[in-house]
């Protein structure tokens, strides 16, 4: 039995479509991104402690600052313990 590989090159080219569907047609539109925060979502939010509040905002000055430094060891730890 002899199979010419030539022959089976194409054949997923003969199942995929070429032809448009109506109503299929990619919509593109140059919007931004939008989020949006569910009033659960806030209300979660605005129930978390000060205390934390308070971390995540030194964290986040360190990091703008350029100043935050993590344990890269504590990191790698973590990552093996998953």
């Amino acid at each position: 039995m002899r199979i010419d590989s030539t022959k089976w090159v194409n054949m997923p080219k003969a199942y995929e479509r070429n032809q448009a569907v109506e109503g299929t047609e990619a919509k593109r539109t140059n919007r931004p991104d939008e989020v949006t925060i569910s009033s659960e979502a806030r209300a979660r939010f605005n129930e978390t402690p000060t205390s934390r509040t308070e971390k995540i905002e030194s964290l986040r000055q360190a990091i703008q600052d350029g100043t935050y430094k993590p344990d890269v060891k504590k990191i790698a730890e973590r990552f093996l313990n998953l």
